[in-house]
């Protein structure tokens, strides 16, 4: 059974390996023109492990950002996998919280991506699932960072290649099945919608305005279906009281 979990983890989230690698290659090379080595590049992103972090605290180094700004601006970027820890919160709280340490490290977009579905099911040792598809990811994307930082500094305009359009094409094909019910749908369109209107605010905090103003707005719309669900029971259960009141002088002059 572990055995299956790891390899059907690996399997699930091999389509965004392929997809990270030209984007975290293009890290690797952008790192070695703003003055990083090869190994500071590299160890880099083993530790941050979050590529558009990466990619604005870059463009904030080669402008002699202060770190303080550099430190604030990538927090509020990665706000958003606050969200992604409260969506599976339940699903992992069984486990020691050396394993959710673990789990809450190597939580990034793709990981919760491939991953959400299998730990909702709730099937016993589907932390391996998870676990094997995390460091399946990570693996990809030190590699892929440690190649771009010895080659790919050697095209200095490579980012401008569109080589990461991968990564989100990958993204798309692994979210947009996942997106069946009318609040998932709600969400998904209002959290796009905003996502393109804020596209022009700094340091991509329109994304994490747009994640959200997507997830209050799937909120809201679990809410309206409660309601809705609780009024048609409330007027079923009203019918067949009254059906029964109306059938008890009937059974009165039979009688």
């Amino acid at each position: 059974m572990k055995k299956q979990l790891i390899q059907a983890g690996l399997k699930a989230i091999f389509p965004l390996c392929v997809g990270a690698f030209p984007f975290s290659f293009i890290v690797g090379a952008i790192s070695i023109n703003a003055g990083m080595s090869v190994l500071q590049s590299t160890l880099w992103s083993m530790t941050v492990f979050a590529g558009s972090a990466q990619m604005v605290a870059l463009g904030l180094v080669q402008s002699s950002t202060e770190l303080i700004v550099i430190a604030l601006t990538t927090f509020v970027i990665n706000l958003r996998h606050v969200l992604y820890s409260a969506s599976l919160s339940e699903y992992v709280k069984e486990y020691s919280m050396p394993t959710r340490a673990l789990m809450a490290y190597g939580l990034t977009d793709e990981v919760y991506a491939a991953t959400v579905g299998e730990m909702k099911q709730e099937k016993p040792g589907r932390h391996w699932f998870y676990l094997a598809a995390m460091f399946g990811f990570w693996i990809n994307w030190v590699v892929a960072d440690f190649c771009g930082a010895v080659i790919g500094s050697s095209f200095p305009h490579i980012a401008d290649y569109g080589l990461d359009f991968a990564m989100v094409a990958a993204f798309i094909a692994i979210v947009i099945p996942q997106v069946k019910s009318r609040e998932c749908i709600v969400a998904a369109v209002v959290a796009t919608v905003t996502g393109i209107l804020l596209s022009g605010l700094p340091f991509s905090l329109g994304l994490v305005v747009a994640a959200i103003v997507g997830v209050y707005a799937g909120y809201r719309m679990d809410l309206s279906t409660e309601r809705m669900e609780s009024e048609i029971k409330e007027k079923v259960r009203q019918e067949i009281k009254q059906e029964q009141n109306d059938s008890q002088p009937i059974n009165a002059i039979a009688e």
